[in-house]
């Protein structure tokens, strides 16, 4: 019996018997079936291949109940599983491919046994939310009125390095949903508070008398002599309020009032507001996002104040203001109208730029061209600032303006800076018309005209809008932050632009096979000297585990082969040997230019790049990774955004009201 029709054997006697005690007896004689016949050779023991030892996850199961979620390893293995069968890598090559029915059945019972639980969609249980840095600083800077990073630098060639907030604080580490704000990623991170009470009191240090952070706080643009018992409550209570987000409680406020106190009777009236702040700031409630927990294992609704922190964090990357909070003291956010109302007025914020830098950057990558690594002697280089601006002006542009999702593949539009658009080719772009967007220009500031130029020598220029001409750029996939994170500091590597496709693009992340030949190998084979990359990856892949992954990188990776390190179009190598950019996606066909390939991408892989954006920005919102059990709501979702256009907003919206987003739960 070959492996096909083993592995079919087992999952279809385990989808079709009804009882936990008959599953199990069937379960029993299915791995010994295994054992006698050919998986064994390949998927059991420890040398299992691919660490699949499905012997041992046959076992597993045959132990968990009809009603009972499956453990984490078990439904993870099974997972493996499922993608390896539907992505068609399993079975191998020599053996019998599976028919789309024998496919059918496996999707059908994962639904059944992993997806539901107990027969019911539901949510797995909501973790426990901590700031991360950016949104740490950014409420800091809302609540207080001041600004602790270093503004807008308008100047080019010039050292714009981390201020001091942002060198205090340690560095984040992204979890495994591709996030630093992935709830468990943070609680595996110990809490900053050293680093924490520097910032407060770097920030706290900017109140001063007469100032407007001073007047936000107080309500009055002057320090008074001293507080009244009821001044002290109200401020305590107020910033309390908009500090705890809508959580802060008597106790709190007594903690505050009394800390002001015992400051009061050895200073002035300013540092002991101070401190009552710097105290309130230090609360655990502050930096991190508690939510009551009812104990339930099915979903329920949060609270109101609980949603306007979800909400901010998710649009705005800061704490909820005062409009927000009173819509969920008044106890009328949960209204899908008053709802839809926050929503939009959240995107015209100026901190609708967080879905830019944070969600976008950390997505495509492209925020590492900003990174301590791009760092030289005076600062940010303005090549690698302005690759960074387009992207990130190209995001905004596409929430701003409720653009389709597929213009992340391929758009006829691009954001263009004049310190790239002779690498990219000037032939390439004309000055394009802005978009009659429903949201505000929230980048507009950064673009000086006219007078604001006066006396201003080496000013940075931003990027601008521009209509694609020719057939290279558009999309974000062909942009230079792209091209040049994907390459070598002076070479192009088909293999890591095709991985990179398939991870950022198409959702479909690659595990380094295990004992992969070098290279050189590969080179020292061909009859031919001076080979081009072509003739060594096809060398390469001569081996059935090498071509199983490298026939889905390679036409990706090879298709970007007319774009250098920097993103410059080239038709040769150094070495005067032409280039050979074409190719086919499995299930497409053949193309030879990059607007072809996108073209491709969009006709075979549409469903599975939207699919693939939608679990990542669900991801970001909710702060974690996702699980089998959130696909329902990614169907969802997918079916409203092709019903609609794939317009971005779409996305965010059905996000926002989703069970994921509106809901928790407590127990598995």
């Amino acid at each position: 019996m070959k492996y096909h029709q083993v592995f079919l054997f087992f999952l279809a006697a385990f989808i079709a018997l009804g009882t936990h005690g008959a599953v199990s007896d069937d379960l029993d004689r299915v791995p010994s079936l295994l054992i006698e016949k050919s998986c064994v050779d390949c998927h059991s023991g420890d040398d299992a291949e691919g660490n699949m030892d499905l012997a041992a996850l046959l076992k597993s199961t045959a132990e968990v109940g009809p009603t009972d979620p499956f453990p984490e390893l078990v439904a993870a293995s099974w997972l493996a599983v499922e993608k390896a069968i539907l992505q068609k890598r399993m079975p191998p090559a020599d053996e019998d491919e599976l028919t789309a029915n024998e496919r059918e059945s496996l999707t059908d019972w994962f639904h059944s046994r992993i997806v539901l639980k107990d027969g019911k969609p539901h949510i797995g249980s909501t973790p426990l939310r901590r700031l991360t840095h950016y949104e740490f600083l950014n409420s800091l800077e809302d609540l207080l009125g001041v600004k602790v990073r270093a503004e807008y630098n308008i100047i080019s060639s010039v050292n714009i390095e981390k201020g001091f907030v942002e060198k205090v604080l340690p560095i984040e580490v992204p979890g495994e949903s591709g996030f630093v704000n992935d709830a468990q990623a943070l609680a595996s991170q110990p809490v900053p508070l050293l680093e924490y009470m520097k910032c407060i009191d770097f920030a706290l240090s900017k109140v001063n008398t007469n100032n407007q952070p001073l007047k936000k706080i107080l309500g009055v643009g002057k320090v008074p002599t001293e507080l009244s018992e009821t001044q002290t409550r109200n401020l305590a209570t107020e910033f309390l309020h908009r500090a705890l987000r809508g959580r802060s409680t008597d106790r709190h406020v007594d903690h505050a009032i009394q800390s002001y106190r015992d400051a009061a009777i050895q200073g002035e009236t300013l540092v002991a507001v101070k401190t009552m702040l710097r105290t309130i700031l230090l609360l655990p409630e502050f930096y991190y996002r508690l939510e009551t927990n009812q104990g339930k294992a099915s979903p329920y609704r949060v609270s109101d104040f609980e949603l306007a922190t979800r909400l901010s964090y998710f649009l705005t990357c800061s704490t909820p203001d005062n409009e927000l909070l009173a819509a969920a003291g008044d106890g009328t956010l949960g209204d899908p109208n008053i709802l839809g109302q926050q929503i939009s007025r959240l995107l015209n914020h100026p901190r609708r730029i967080s879905l830019s830098e944070r969600f976008a950057g950390q997505w495509i990558g492209f925020d590492e061209l900003m990174s301590e690594a791009e760092v030289g002697e005076l600062g940010i280089p303005t090549l690698a600032r302005a690759q960074y601006d387009e992207l990130l002006y190209f995001f905004d542009e596409l929430f701003r303006s409720d653009l389709s999702l597929q213009n992340i593949i391929q758009s006829d539009w691009a954001y263009v800076s004049k310190y790239t658009i002779n690498m990219y080719g000037k032939d390439q772009f004309k000055p394009k018309k802005p978009f009659d967007s429903p949201y505000a220009d929230v980048l507009g500031f950064r673009q000086l005209t006219g007078s604001q130029r006066r006396g201003i020598e080496n000013i940075y220029d931003p990027p601008r809008l521009h209509t694609v001409k020719g057939d290279r750029y558009g999309g974000i996939i062909t942009s230079a932050a792209v091209l040049r994170s994907t390459s070598a500091p002076k070479r192009t590597s088909p293999v890591r632009r095709g991985v990179w496709m398939l991870d950022k693009i198409m959702g479909q992340k690659l595990e380094a096979p295990e004992n992969v030949p070098p290279v050189e190998n590969a080179i020292r084979s061909l009859p031919i000297s001076n080979p081009s990359k072509l003739e060594i990856i096809k060398a390469h892949t001569e081996m059935e585990s090498c071509r199983r992954c490298h026939k889905d990188i390679d036409p990706l990776g090879f298709g970007l082969e007319n774009f250098d390190p920097s993103g410059r179009w080239r038709t040769q190598y150094n070495n005067k040997r032409d280039i050979i950019s074409e190719g086919v996606l499995p299930g497409g066909e053949p193309f030879s230019t990059p607007q072809q390939l996108k073209e491709q991408l969009l006709q075979v892989y549409r469903k599975q790049i939207t699919r693939n954006m939608i679990q990542r920005m669900l991801s970001y919102a909710i702060g974690r990774s996702l699980q089998p059990y959130d696909r329902i709501t990614v169907d969802k979702i997918y079916q409203r955004i092709v019903k609609n256009d794939y317009r971005s907003s779409v996305l965010i919206r059905e996000i926002i009201n989703s069970p994921q987003f509106l809901c928790r739960q407590d127990e598995k």
